[in-house]
């Protein structure tokens, strides 16, 4: 009786060791090859994407659709993420075993909604530094200054633009004037500038200030923009904490245009000299990304650093035509402005998707802090007369 028990003992002790051996071979991907009766190492792809159900193609081959895991052989991949009504999303992917590979796709639509956000004309838009806000004036009747706020609200409900600054300043050309935001994106600097002379004055961006009360702090401009400075040197200096030594050494010195992205783990940056990007500045990460990266920057050329991955990612940008670049809201995408064309794409360069291509004012588009929307100065109206009006483009 006793020599039974040990043998029933021994088998479910055994099968518990088996079983416990399949489920973690398989929960690090392994396929369980029957012909050869072992078990081959694969690489997991996490396909999502935004808004999900979109379908997974493989090499050509439908897998699937979003969102879903699959486990593949180790190699190199063409990866497709494609939903009716929605530009399609395309990928080279490298797998490695037992390693876990994310698209994070994020899908625009093909046909996106445009919707007036003002009526009476708007000109020469500026975002705030916190990119919550825009200021922007009129100059048909109610004429003066208007701050346009970004922000989404429940129900789809949009803000309407509140007016800071009617009219003119005592008989001073408002379109004359040029306008800047402060560094805390609380205040305007309204500048006017007659020859040599400039008069400078400060608006509240909440509240509509009346012609009276506006006092000229040009005396004050010199103590304002060091106090200015300084803050934004305090909080350039612990953003760069973050940055090891040497490569904190050429982002400082070799570089322009620098700015984090908003959850700030990446850098965009345009290079000024060459350099070199030591290796393996951190401990490497499983999971990293396999995209083609530069360790060796150029002068004039743009480049994306993953702080978290240390990785170096040269963006392909045409020089010969006026754009802007900057962060899209996700921190996995940057926007590109060009001549009536708006173009986002993932931070490594690949995936570089126009989402609006119809004719704006100047390079007048901005994204909305989250990241449903754009804003764009443009004139839809058959009337060559019309004014532009600041229009809300869908990206959802």
């Amino acid at each position: 009786m006793t020599h039974k028990r040990n043998i029933f003992f021994f088998l479910v002790v055994a099968s518990i060791l088996v079983t416990t051996y399949l489920v973690i071979k398989i929960a690090k991907g392994y396929k369980l090859d029957l012909e050869n009766m072992s078990f081959q190492p694969t690489g997991l792809l996490v396909a999502t994407s935004n808004p999900d159900g979109a379908k997974i193609w493989i090499n050509g081959l439908l897998k699937g659709a979003t969102n879903s895991t699959i486990s593949l052989t180790p190699r190199e991949y063409k990866v497709e993420i494609k939903k009716a009504g929605y530009l399609p999303w395309s990928k080279t992917l490298k797998l490695e075993k037992e390693l876990v590979v994310q698209t994070n796709a994020l899908l625009f639509p093909i046909l996106p909604d445009l919707k007036a956000l003002t009526f009476n004309g708007a000109e020469k838009p500026v975002i705030s530094p916190d990119l919550s806000k825009v200021v922007y004036q009129t100059t048909t009747k109610p004429a003066g200054i208007w701050v346009l706020d970004l922000n989404d609200f429940p129900f789809g409900i949009n803000r309407e633009s509140r007016q800071i600054f009617v009219g003119s300043l005592r008989g001073r050309d408002l379109t004359a004037a040029s306008y800047q935001w402060t560094p805390d994106s609380k205040q305007i600097l309204l500048t006017f500038t007659t020859g040599k002379i400039k008069e400078n004055f400060s608006l509240d961006s909440n509240t509509l200030t009346d012609e009276i009360a506006l006092k000229d702090i040009s005396q004050d401009l010199f103590s304002l923009n060091l106090q200015w400075t300084s803050e934004q040197k305090i909080r350039k200096d612990q953003q760069m904490e973050k940055l090891v030594p040497e490569l904190a050494d050429i982002i400082e010195n070799k570089t322009r245009d620098l700015s984090f992205s908003p959850d700030e783990t990446k850098i965009l940056y345009t290079a000024t000299a060459s350099a070199q990007i030591p290796d393996n500045l951190i401990p490497a990460i499983n999971g990293a990304s396999t995209q083609k990266q530069e360790r060796t920057i150029k002068p004039d050329h743009t480049y994306v650093y993953d702080i978290k991955e240390d990785k170096n990612f040269p963006l392909a940008l045409s020089l010969s035509r006026p754009f802007t670049l900057s962060w899209f809201p996700t921190s996995r995408h940057l926007i590109l402005v060009e001549k009536n064309k708006v173009t986002i794409m993932e931070y490594d360069g690949t995936n570089q998707t126009v989402v609006y291509n119809t004719p704006f004012v100047d390079l007048n588009a901005f994204s909305f802090p989250s990241g449903n929307r754009l804003l764009v100065l443009t004139t839809i109206s058959s009337d060559p007369k019309a004014p532009a009006n600041l229009y809300a483009v869908s990206l959802k």
